[in-house]
């Protein structure tokens, strides 16, 4: 920055509080996480979510989804991905399905089997038996 550059920090207009700045987030969230495990939020919200105010069954809405970085180094796109299935679901969940969102699925096995062949294939060598020996 050059000298003339002001300090933006100087220019935010916040409240002055006791507060420290840090919420201590990765030593509280084990505690949340604790907390919400004993009181069972989880299955009280999918029992919420499986019956209407009217006591009927919602119809089922269920977004099924792959692991994020299986075919390649992670990258904002995979960030993005995983916001805009986040929404959906939890839009589907508010238009009054009964909505789940289920991760992944172990599909490792082909990249990393692509990625060997492609090794291969540069020295040369086929696919096939005894074509690694």
């Amino acid at each position: 920055m050059c000298a003339d550059t002001p300090e933006y920090k100087d220019t935010l207009n916040l409240p002055k509080t006791d507060f420290p700045m840090r919420a201590g987030l990765p030593k509280r969230e084990p505690e949340w996480l604790a907390r919400w495990e004993q009181i069972g939020v989880y299955d009280r919200l999918r029992e919420k979510a499986v019956l209407a105010a009217s006591g009927e069954k919602r119809k089922p809405f269920t977004l099924h989804d792959g692991p994020p970085y299986a075919n390649g180094h992670l990258h904002i796109g995979h960030a993005l991905n995983k916001t805009i299935k986040d929404m959906i679901v939890r839009s589907h969940q508010m238009m009054g399905f009964d909505a789940r969102y289920v991760p992944g699925w172990d599909c490792h096995g082909l990249p990393i089997e692509w990625k060997i062949e492609e090794q291969y294939r540069k020295k040369g060598r086929e696919q096939g038996r005894g074509a690694y020996q």
